[in-house]
């Protein structure tokens, strides 16, 4: 048994009698327990029993500080699997086709909904950034502006333009994007949003059109109004110029009436 008269240093302890010791087992921070050896046999090898009870206690201490740090790193593993799978669900299932790029010009994430919009994959436009000026409508060009010119600035960047889809299909794009910092205030380059508008477009299109068939077919229709002098004699009426016209005449030039004649009963 141990007691209070253990001899001791700052790595074992003796028992009284010198035939048994204990050894602390320790990690790399932290004390993981005791080593103990009761009741040697042969003294005289006392010294080679602690030594290679040192040796014992440091592989116990190095054995229980990996387990914990096996555990440790699982956690933390399962911590970042389980981050980046929320991240992956907001990213990669965006309904619009996003993209982030970089100070220097590089496209450094594309959201897959790209694809369904423009018929290219995500890694054909980080390949080759400027793919997303290459499909741009040759008669959108002037107006959709260079995301790498205006990087630096603080403003957003709002506008519609027109693709060319893989298949030479033509489609209205609502683009939207702005600058994007980090926690310190780094920039870390422009955020942008692309949204499919063609059924949109089309629509107003659609309005625009009938507007434009209203107003014609407005132009047309032509009504009489206002006081209209007529003679209470002859029945003529008098237009503007002061001459005086038969009532046929003047109501056929000034609506789309037509007269056909015929003799009444009385």
């Amino acid at each position: 048994a141990f007691d209070e008269n253990f001899q001791s240093n700052d790595d074992h302890l003796w028992t009284a009698s010198g035939g048994g010791f204990s050894i602390p087992i320790r990690g790399r921070e932290a004390h993981a327990g005791v080593l103990i050896i009761e009741d040697i046999s042969f003294l005289e090898y006392k010294g080679h029993y602690l030594n290679l009870a040192f040796q014992i206690a440091g592989v116990f201490g190095l054995a229980l500080e990996n387990a914990r740090t096996y555990e440790e790193m699982k956690l933390i593993h399962d911590m970042l699997r389980d981050s980046e799978q929320k991240f992956r669900t907001v990213a990669d299932f965006t309904y619009d086709w996003e993209y982030w790029i970089a100070p220097d010009g590089r496209l450094l994430y594309v959201t897959p909904s790209c694809e369904r919009i423009t018929g290219y994959y995500p890694a054909e436009f980080i390949d080759n950034p400027e793919l997303i000026r290459e499909i741009v409508h040759p008669d959108d060009q002037s107006i959709v502006g260079d995301d790498v010119d205006m990087m630096a600035s603080p403003d957003r960047h709002i506008v519609d333009f027109r693709i060319v889809t893989r298949t030479g299909e033509e489609r209205w794009i609502g683009h939207r994007c702005q600058p994007v910092f980090g926690e310190n205030g780094q920039f870390l380059g422009r955020r942008a949003s692309n949204r499919d508008i063609t059924e949109s477009k089309q629509a107003e299109e659609e309005k625009a059109k009938l507007i434009i068939e209203l107003k014609a077919a407005l132009a047309q229709v032509k009504k009489l109004s206002g006081f209209i002098p007529i003679c209470a004699s002859c029945k003529k009426i008098r237009n503007d110029q002061g001459y005086w016209k038969l009532i046929e005449e003047y109501i056929t030039e000034h609506s789309d009436a037509r007269f056909s004649h015929s003799i009444c009963p009385d």
